[in-house]
C-alpha cells in the first residue's frame, strides 16, 4: 500500500470508530426521550393537565434532530470508507499499482453517490476476501448483497444524504449499521490479502520485515483495543502467549511505556517500521477468550461482578454491570458527560448485542468502553 492510501484509510478508520460510538450515544438519549414521552402521554391522555406530557415531547425533538445530524455525519465517513476501503482491496487483489494521491483524497473528502456504492457493493466477496475461509467468504457475500438490494431503485447519481429530507426518515437509516461494520472490517480484509498475497508491507503496520516472520502474519484479527492513552508513535512490540495456533495478541508500545501495563505480560521486541499507536493492542483471541480478558483487566474491578459463577453467561453479566454503573451514576450525581456515564452506556450496548447472541459487537462496545475507563480512576 502507498502511504497515501495507508494513512487515509487510518484516518477514516479512526473517524468512523468515534462517530459510531458518537451515533450510539444520541441513539440511547433519543431512546430515553422517546420512552419518558410515550410514559407521560400514557398517564395524561384524558387529562386536561398535560405539563409533563408537553415538556416531554418539548424535549424529544431536538433530541431527534441532534439524533439525525449525527447520524448524517456518521454516514457521510462511513460510506466513503467504505468506498475507498473497497476501491483499495479491489485494486491490491488485481496487482494494480497505488492509486493517485488525488484520487485518494477525492473519494475519502465526499460523500459517495448511490452509483459509485453500487460498483463497490457489485465486486463478489470471493474476489476480495480470498484471504478469508469459506464461511467468512459465505457471510461477506449475504451482507454484500443485501446492501446491494437496499441501494436497488434509488437514482444513480445522488448522495443520500441529498434525497433524504428534513420530514422523511433518513435513506441511509437501514444502511448506517452494517455499513459501519464494513467499514470496520476492510482494514482486516486489506491486512489479510496484504499477507495472502505475500506482499512486503502487512497493512502498513511492518515495512522490511518479510512476511512469514511477522507476528501473526496471516491470521484472522479479532478485535483492536486501546489500552494506554498515550499519543506517541509504538516502537516495540509485546507479543502475547502462543495459544497453539500462534500468539494471542500483539501490544504495541512507545519507548517511554516499554515497561509499562504489567497486565499484559510477555517478551517485549523493538521493529522498525510500525505505524500503530502506543497502547494499541492487536487482537487473534476467541470471541470468549476476549471477553474474559475484559473481565479480568477492568470490567471486574469496575463492577465486582465475576463471569465465572455458573449459570451466569455473557448477556447476564453485562446486564448487571449496566446496572451496577448505573447505581453509581445515580448515587453520585454523576454529569451526564463524565467518562463514566460513556462507560455505562457503551456497557449497556455491549449488553444488548450478547441479549441478541451477537457476543463478537459485544466485545467492540467493551472495547470503546475500555479505552473510556482510561479517563478516569476506577
Amino acid at each position: 500500500m502507498s502511504e497515501v492510501e495507508w494513512q487515509t484509510l487510518r484516518s477514516l478508520n479512526r473517524a468512523c470508530g468515534d462517530l459510531q460510538q458518537e451515533w450510539a450515544a444520541v441513539r440511547v438519549q433519543y431512546g430515553r426521550a422517546m420512552t419518558r414521552v410515550e410514559v407521560a402521554e400514557g398517564y395524561t391522555e384524558d387529562s386536561e393537565f398535560r405539563y409533563h406530557a408537553e415538556a416531554m415531547d418539548a424535549v424529544c425533538e431536538p433530541a431527534a434532530h441532534y439524533e439525525r445530524r449525527i447520524s448524517e455525519i456518521t454516514w457521510r465517513y462511513a460510506s466513503a470508507s467504505v468506498v475507498l476501503g473497497i476501491t483499495v482491496l479491489d485494486r491490491l487483489v488485481s496487482g494494480r499499482p497505488p492509486l493517485n494521491p488525488s484520487v485518494v483524497k477525492r473519494l475519502a473528502s465526499i460523500e459517495p453517490t448511490l452509483g459509485q456504492m453500487q460498483e463497490a457493493f457489485s465486486i463478489p466477496s470471493s474476489w476480495l476476501r480470498a484471504a478469508r475461509d469459506t464461511k467468512e467468504q459465505q457471510y461477506a457475500e449475504e451482507q454484500r448483497e443485501l446492501l446491494l438490494a437496499t441501494l436497488k431503485g434509488a437514482h444513480y447519481n445522488v448522495t443520500l444524504t441529498v434525497v433524504s429530507e428534513e420530514d422523511m426518515d433518513p435513506l441511509w437509516e437501514s444502511l448506517l449499521e452494517p455499513v459501519l461494520r464494513l467499514a470496520e472490517s476492510l482494514p482486516y480484509d486489506i491486512s489479510c490479502s496484504l499477507s495472502h498475497l505475500g506482499t512486503r508491507q502487512h497493512a502498513g503496520l511492518w515495512s522490511d520485515v518479510p512476511v512469514g516472520h511477522r507476528p501473526g502474519a496471516g491470521r484472522q484479527v479479532t478485535g483492536l483495543r486501546t489500552v494506554l492513552d498515550c499519543p506517541a508513535s509504538a516502537t516495540a512490540v509485546r507479543q502475547g502467549p502462543d495459544t497453539g495456533d500462534g500468539l494471542a495478541w500483539l501490544l504495541h508500545l512507545c519507548p517511554t511505556h516499554t515497561e509499562a501495563l504489567t497486565s499484559w505480560p510477555g517478551a517485549c521486541t523493538d521493529t522498525a517500521g510500525l505505524r500503530l499507536e502506543c497502547g494499541r493492542v492487536i487482537e487473534y483471541r476467541t470471541t470468549e477468550q476476549l471477553l474474559q480478558s475484559h473481565a479480568d483487566l477492568w470490567l471486574t474491578g469496575l463492577t465486582g461482578l465475576r463471569p465465572e459463577i455458573p449459570e451466569r453467561t455473557w448477556a447476564d453479566l453485562l446486564e448487571q454491570a449496566h446496572q451496577v454503573l448505573s447505581s453509581r451514576l445515580d448515587d453520585h450525581d454523576t454529569d451526564v458527560d463524565s467518562p463514566l456515564a460513556s462507560v455505562e452506556m457503551m456497557v449497556d450496548i455491549a449488553h444488548r448485542y450478547a441479549a441478541e447472541g451477537d457476543l463478537q459487537q459485544a466485545t467492540v462496545a467493551l472495547g470503546y468502553a475500555e479505552s473510556l475507563a482510561l479517563r478516569f480512576d476506577a
